[in-house]
């Protein structure tokens, strides 16, 4: 093992990941949020929302780009694949995310690297939402890739009722869900 393959964890497939998770949350009309350890991947498990590690590197030292190179090799690959399996072109997958706004806002503050138009790629299952996020640690020490599983309302909000009391209330409690979400992850290199 070369000391770059060190300085890298692959810790998922994540192709397989969204292939399991289609299948799961696929199944029309389904209220329940499903257990997401019993997807069978290593999973960071937040209750209604799920956080699917696929990777972590060391951040590149001063003329070293290789394992930040390997890490966004792998989100472009995926991204491609995601594509191709669940909608979208090469140029947009089924919607990007925000970074100014919403769930986008929260993985931008928590570090998602920007990766250009669409800064982050989601695709939906149902009611979920698939982020696909690259981000960098605080102390910028590593990198991280994972696919974060969470509530569709949380990146794009369609009212039922527009305009009633009701549907007012929903939307505060979505927002209230959302920003209380710690979208933060580690896992030891």
């Amino acid at each position: 093992m070369t000391g770059l393959e060190q300085d890298m964890n692959r810790i998922s497939d994540g192709l397989s990941i969204v292939h399991a998770l289609e299948r799961v949350l696929g199944r029309r009309f389904s209220e329940k949020t499903p257990q997401w350890t019993d997807l069978g991947f290593p999973v960071i498990d937040r209750g209604k929302y799920a956080i699917f590690p696929l990777a972590v590197a060391r951040a590149q030292e001063d003329g070293d780009s290789g394992r930040a190179e390997r890490l966004s090799d792998m989100r472009r690959s995926l991204q491609r694949s995601c594509v191709h399996f669940f909608g979208g072109d090469d140029f947009h997958a089924e919607m990007g995310l925000d970074a100014e706004d919403g769930y986008g806002r929260k993985l931008a503050d928590a570090g998602a690297v920007v990766t250009g138009p669409p800064r982050e790629c989601l695709w939906c299952i149902q009611r979920f939402a698939v982020v696909l996020a690259h981000s960098v640690d605080r102390q910028r020490a590593s990198e991280s890739l994972a696919l974060h599983i969470v509530p569709m309302d949380w990146v794009r909000y369609r009212p039922i009722n527009s305009g009633t009391q009701r549907e007012a209330s929903r939307y505060r409690r979505i927002i209230r869900e959302r920003d209380a979400a710690d979208v933060v992850w580690s896992w030891p290199l």
